[in-house]
């Protein structure tokens, strides 16, 4: 009689643990970072990428990346000393990072002409005024860099995810109990 029930409670255990996983997976995608099982898009294919010592870029359909610390580009002034956030909308993405005096800077994207292996519009970027991105930051989904946060939801993933698979182990495990009895 005990045998199913602790099968009942590791089954209940594991969802509720997958769900907390794919809870805080969909944060991650909110705080940045890839979603596992988000569909979200932005234009040009772009994907966000945290590399080591989170180093975030921005990258195109082919994983090259077109925005990140360090970056200059033609267009622009200065070098990207860190990356803040992010805003995109249907047609366009904005860059908020600082330059080398730490001074708020802002990049928007544009199309250069050229086009992709996959035939999409390749983009560049270029500086924006503070009041031109004042007039259009409203018409933007704004997504804020911020590495203590990043680090706690993948943590809190992990967890979730050990605690699934725990849960799961245990359920493997009383299944064959009771098939032995």
């Amino acid at each position: 009689m005990k045998k199913p029930i602790g099968f009942i409670v590791f089954g209940v255990s594991f969802l509720i643990f997958f769900l907390l996983y794919l809870h805080y997976d969909s944060k991650e995608y909110y705080n940045g970072l890839g979603c596992t099982f988000c569909n979200k898009s932005m234009p040009y294919n772009l994907k966000p990428h945290d590399g080591f010592d989170f180093s975030f870029t921005l990258n195109d359909e082919d994983g090259f990346e077109l925005v990140g610390i360090g970056f200059r580009y033609r267009k622009s002034s200065f070098t990207i000393k860190n990356f803040l956030a992010y805003g995109y909308n249907d047609t366009s993405v904005i860059v908020k990072c600082t330059d080398s005096l730490n001074a708020v800077k802002y990049l928007i994207s544009y199309e250069t002409g050229y086009k992709s292996k996959k035939g999409n519009p390749e983009i560049s970027f270029k500086d924006l005024s503070n009041g031109d991105f004042e007039q259009i930051k409203n018409n933007y989904k704004w997504i804020d860099i911020d590495e203590e946060k990043a680090n706690t939801i993948r943590f809190m993933k992990f967890l979730f995810m050990l605690g699934a698979v725990l849960s799961l182990f245990f359920i493997v495990r009383k299944l064959f109990e009771i098939v032995r009895t």
